[in-house]
């Protein structure tokens, strides 16, 4: 991708990193402060006790993806009507809002903000499929590949960068991370406020209507070849998900992993990220040439790690495992929204990226509410269940018709 592009758009590239980045510091501080082995020192006083803190838990991971599922769904259509950067803004501002809530409830012991923020955060969360339209409006169609790969690198230094400040700062008090977050939400949001870039006409009329989460996936019946690919995504993303809930549950408890050890296994797990865009991705293409074949290969190669994660090993042989797993996850969820993008027109892209995107909502609250079965079943099982659902991924991904990926 151009500099100069990239340059132009610096503000929209800092709004993804920031949404991936509050979103990855939530996982080890949710963990530490539900899981945690302080359980009534910090945060909520007496109300989280060891009989209920899966329930709470489950709740603090659930709430998050019931808003973004509408919330994403709803933002990626509106920026096609109103323009990337106003959306974007909007973004940053109410992300600002939620964790201004969520360190609110540290401070005041009061769980019920906690909750709120939460939701509202998931509301705000849409940034990353905007950011992949924006892109791809950008850029030549030979390019539509490099521009997704682009977001999904500024993703995964985020994802490294979120655990980390969210695990280590965590560490020492738990509202930190949450101002820190705070903070850096709402300076970014001022910068889209003077940003240049996006165009700020309407490019199509927007109405707005609650149920318009639910008919973004009704829309699906009238553009049949998008969904092979959007299937495939979700199988292969509910899968992934339920790995990375419960694969820091068990580094806690099987291995003894504090807040910030989790945090920095999930650094771990976002260097492989960064790995799998931007060294891995481009010869792999290259090679293949398909988006069909890219995404099938990185499910069986993730599905397989998955399925070993399970078995009783030792924490150095899950961290080689999470590396893997993430360099593969790159390849599938590169391709198949490349895929799926290229599917649809311009005043589309919005509305396809936007689904992808309620779609991981939908599978993050799936994973968030299965971590209550935790009082009953250990996270191993769990572990398995994940490498399957990517493995099933490979069957819808067949059926996509074969198109040449971009380089």
């Amino acid at each position: 991708m151009k500099i100069a592009l990239f340059k132009s758009h610096a503000p929209l590239f800092l709004a993804v990193f920031l949404d991936i980045l509050s979103f990855g510091l939530m996982y080890p501080l949710i963990v530490g402060l539900f899981d945690g082995t302080g359980l009534g020192d910090q945060g909520f006083g007496a109300v989280v006790t060891p009989q209920n803190r899966d329930t709470l838990m489950a709740l603090a991971f659930a709430l998050f993806p019931v808003g973004a599922f509408f919330g994403s769904a709803l933002l990626g259509d509106l920026s096609d009507a109103l323009g990337r950067r106003r959306t974007l803004l909007t973004c940053m501002a109410g992300l600002s809002a939620a964790y201004g809530l969520m360190w609110l409830s540290l401070v005041v012991d009061q769980i019920w903000l906690f909750f709120a923020g939460r939701v509202l955060a998931g509301l705000m969360s849409g940034t990353a499929p905007i950011a992949q339209a924006s892109m791809v409006d950008a850029v030549d169609p030979e390019e539509r590949g490099a521009a997704m790969a682009q977001v999904t690198v500024v993703n995964t230094v985020g994802l490294m960068a979120g655990p980390a400040i969210g695990g280590l700062l965590g560490h020492l008090d738990l509202r930190l991370p949450l101002a820190v977050a705070l903070v850096l939400c709402a300076l970014n949001a001022v910068l889209l406020a003077r940003a240049k870039f996006g165009a700020e006409t309407r490019l199509r009329p927007f109405h707005f209507d609650w149920r318009q989460p639910f008919l973004l996936f009704v829309r699906l019946k009238d553009r049949p070849a998008a969904l092979p690919p959007l299937a495939s995504f979700f199988l292969f993303q509910l899968g992934f998900l339920i790995y990375y809930t419960f694969i820091l549950v068990q580094m806690q408890r099987a291995h003894g992993f504090s807040t910030a050890g989790i945090g920095l296994f999930s650094v771990n797990m976002g260097v492989g990220f960064m790995l799998g865009s931007a060294v891995a991705y481009g010869p792999v293409s290259r090679w293949l040439k398909e988006e069909r074949r890219i995404a099938i290969l990185g499910h069986a190669i993730c599905g397989s790690l998955l399925l070993v994660s399970a078995l009783p090993v030792s924490a150095a042989v899950q961290v080689a495992l999470a590396l893997g797993i993430c360099i593969a996850n790159v390849f599938g969820y590169v391709s198949l929204l490349s895929a799926a993008s290229g599917l649809v027109d311009e005043t589309e892209r919005g509305w396809v990226l936007g689904l992808s995107s309620a779609a991981v909502a939908v599978c993050v609250f799936i994973a968030g509410l299965m971590t209550q079965l935790l009082a009953i079943l250990p996270p191993a099982p769990f572990l398995a269940l994940g490498g399957v659902l990517v493995l099933l991924a490979i069957l819808p991904a067949r059926a996509i018709a074969p198109t040449q990926a971009p380089q």
